[in-house]
């Protein structure tokens, strides 16, 4: 029988001699849908009231013409986020989306339909290996561990100026009001944060703070210490005005810390200190905060109602405090992702998700305490974006589990006609498609569709092209 033969040059060359390009499978190609009324996102009821049936609205995915033939390897996610950024096989980052506070590090306040190379990122600059995004500010994680903010910076969340304190006159022109405020309210280009700790290895964005975890497992929180979402044990209310009351939230502007957490007791509500182990994933919800140790213990804190912190109760949590309702053998988590008003946890070993709080105020009953959540469908894990009132949830089998209550702008990709989803159902749209990661946004979700196997070619030919070029802002 005659062998087969060795991989020699002529082999695995194809007619023009060239070997072909193994493609890395951690990218993929980038599909969008939802609303591209990118100056109205942060006005929610003018976009439903005007916008609902825009021409605007992408009902189904589709490639960006931009973004056609580049491969992306990280997408941005935030139930809260009005704008995206994506990251491609290079280490380039791209932003579009709203920019009124300047948070797609282009240097400018210009909104953007048209995905442009974020300045100074990429092979000759940084190289961008994580984002985090929120509503007003961006995170961005270069190869050296460093992070880079950029956005809006009022309470401090892009960990740049100082805070202080500054005398305003009071909108009616009665009396003064003392507020805490930054010496650097914007920051327009990506900027290295104040931080002088170990690397940097995840990064993650609630609504107005943010949270790095470094290489040593020790975690970080700056920006509104609102609801306690910062963990440093108060909420950094003061009163501002000085015949009535009228309170505001102080915000911090260099990364905290987080060196202490606390079981508390059920009956009394007295808190008392546990050992820290090093933490391993941790994630900001738009407000409040989750951490899992290395003891796969899972710690929460910030704003409590729905009970999203899963502490069986619904107030707000200044400290972070261990879920005891896991304290048994299968009540190990490996990670944790925040959400609006929930808390999903991962259980080690079997995957099997746990839901915290709730997804949908309007519908079913809230979880005070962490609870077996059977929405996501048979396939394990490979990524979980939020929407406000929803989620999508992509299995290992590259599937797609889906729900939003809405409005929406078209961000299921479902089609004009069906364009919300009350109950979770696959998505038929992805049905013979592999999914390598979503990104979530209010109005918009962006995929990764695997394009390395023989079949992905004949899936991606389904997609048309998106070009707005004609309609870019140009002020």
């Amino acid at each position: 029988m005659e062998k087969r033969p060795a991989e020699s040059e002529e082999n695995g060359a194809n007619e023009n001699g060239a070997k072909k390009a193994k493609l890395d499978p951690d990218c993929g190609r980038l599909l969008f849908c939802g609303s591209t009324h990118w100056d109205m996102q942060m006005k929610p009821c003018k976009l439903k009231e005007d916008f609902y049936f825009s021409k605007q609205n992408i009902y189904e995915p589709m490639f960006i013409a931009a973004l056609k033939d580049v491969r992306i390897r990280h997408v941005s996610s935030s139930q809260d986020a009005c704008h995206i950024i994506v990251v491609d096989e290079e280490g380039t980052a791209w932003s579009w989306g709203n920019n009124e506070f300047g948070q797609l590090g282009q240097g400018d306040k210009r909104n953007r339909r048209i995905p442009t190379k974020i300045p100074g990122t990429g092979p000759n600059g940084h190289i961008i290996v994580a984002l985090a995004v929120s509503k007003k500010h961006s995170l961005m994680l270069t190869s050296r561990g460093e992070v880079l903010s950029c956005g809006d910076n009022t309470d401090g969340q892009c960990a740049q100026g100082e805070m202080k304190t500054s005398t305003l006159k009071n909108a009616k022109g009665r009396g003064n009001e003392e507020v805490e405020s930054n010496s650097t309210v914007t920051v327009l280009h990506p900027t290295p944060i104040q931080y002088d700790g170990p690397p940097v290895i995840k990064i993650s964005a609630g609504l107005d703070f943010s949270m790095l975890l470094d290489v040593e497992g020790s975690v970080w929180t700056f920006g509104s210490q609102e609801f306690g979402k910062c963990g440093t044990g108060t909420d950094g209310a003061y009163n501002s005005a000085e015949a009535k009351v009228k309170m505001r939230f102080a915000g911090i502007s260099k990364p905290f810390q987080l060196s202490r957490v606390y079981e508390r007791d059920q009956k009394t509500k007295k808190t008392k200190s546990l050992q820290m182990m090093r933490i391993k994933s941790i994630s900001a919800g738009t407000h409040h905060a989750a951490m899992v140790d290395e003891l796969n213990r899972v710690f929460t804190w910030g704003a409590g109602s729905y009970g999203r912190t899963g502490l069986n109760d619904t107030c707000d949590t200044h400290v972070p405090t261990w879920i005891q309702s896991l304290d048994h053998p299968r009540g190990k988590m490996e990670e944790v992702y925040c959400g609006n008003l929930c808390t999903v946890m991962i259980g080690k070993g079997t995957k099997q998700p746990y839901l915290a709080g709730i997804v949908d105020a309007l519908k079913k009953e809230a979880n005070l305490i962490p609870k077996q959540f059977f929405d996501f469908g048979e396939a394990q894990i490979r990524d979980l974006g939020f929407f406000k009132k929803g989620w999508v949830y992509v299995g290992d089998d590259g599937s797609v589990m889906q729900t939003n209550t809405g409005p929406c702008y078209g961000e299921l990709g479902t089609g004009e006609k069906f364009r919300t989803q009350g109950v979770p159902k696959k998505s038929k749209e992805f049905q013979y498609a592999n999914i390598r990661k979503v990104g979530t946004g209010g109005q918009h979700c962006v995929f990764i569709i695997r394009d390395t196997e023989p079949d992905d070619e004949e899936e991606l030919e389904e997609y048309d092209d998106l070009d707005q070029a004609e309609i870019e802002y140009t002020e």
